[in-house]
């Protein structure tokens, strides 16, 4: 099999090339503003030059892990936010049904309220804010264009990437730098490492499934600081020094004043990967990659 990896500069694209070549498939990826080696600048605006890509390439499958995920940004911007997050990549699923390529879109837990979760796939959606709704508006179009698409939800992703901006990093840099963690108490969801997410969507892949799936790690009711002072143990456990001056400080969501309304009660339940036997891996090992 074949993928092209659209956003394989980022987190979770980064980690399918990985997880796609050590299955001993082929992999191609892209990148639109942060180069790595061996990736190829595309974006996604230009239809023209993904057409052209997709000649080239022949994927068997289009894998799409890019868009804009500031989510407070999104809130200021819907333009950018719908354009980014569903009208791109579902004008790319219209021309991989046209050549007859799968279609894989990672769309996120936010398209939930966060007012009963934790979720399952058959769930209702209902997004609070602009990211949420630009990741709903993204399935919708996404399944009429392509009815065999693969929507992976994901939620609360970290893991090791160039850009070190994930919540793992900024609990190490806290850690070593002795800053104060501003965390909400009452938001809750599964982290989930990168590199399981690549794991499991290349099983699925090879499994050629469609619809939509929940990736997500076994702990759909963690809070953001039970998250970060499990990081902080694995990281000390890997000898990682705390800053004698490092700590959490837990506040509720609305002291927290972000721009963009949260899901509280926002977890994924998985029960469709469950069923498959997929298992999580250690966090011990996870840090290990974090540097």
């Amino acid at each position: 099999m074949k993928l092209l990896v659209i956003g394989g500069s980022g987190l979770i694209g980064s980690h399918v090339l990985r997880a796609a070549r050590q299955a001993k498939h082929d992999a191609v990826g892209t990148f639109r503003g942060h180069a790595q080696p061996g990736l190829v600048q595309l974006d996604c605006a230009d239809s023209a030059a993904i057409a052209s890509l997709l000649e080239k390439e022949k994927p068997d499958a289009v894998v799409h892990a890019a868009g804009w995920t500031w989510v407070d940004g999104c809130e200021d911007d819907p333009r950018k936010a719908f354009a980014e997050n569903a009208d791109q990549p579902a004008a790319i699923a219209a021309q991989c049904q046209r050549i007859e390529r799968r279609f894989v879109y990672f769309s996120s837990s936010y398209v939930f309220d966060g007012s009963a979760g934790p979720y399952a796939e058959d769930a209702t959606p209902n997004p609070i804010n602009v990211y949420g709704e630009s990741k709903l508006r993204a399935e919708q179009q996404i399944v009429a264009a392509h009815a065999e698409a693969l929507i992976a939800r994901v939620i609360c992703v970290y893991g090791a990437e160039a850009q070190g901006k994930n919540f793992a990093y900024q609990v190490r840099r806290a850690m070593e730098q002795g800053q104060a963690l501003k965390l909400p108490s009452d938001q809750r969801g599964n982290p989930t490492y990168a590199g399981d997410i690549a794991r499991w969507l290349i099983a699925l892949l090879e499994r050629a499934a469609s619809g939509v799936w929940h990736l997500a790690g076994p702990w759909p009711d963690c809070t953001r600081p039970e998250w970060a002072r499990r990081l902080v143990g694995a990281f000390e456990a890997a000898g990682v020094r705390r800053h004698p001056q490092f700590a959490i400080e837990e506040l509720p969501t609305v002291e927290l004043k972000q721009r963009a309304p949260r899901p509280l009660d926002g977890g994924l339940r998985t029960p469709k990967v469950d069923a498959l036997g997929f298992k999580a891996t250690e966090l011990q090992e996870v840090v290990a990659e974090i540097r």
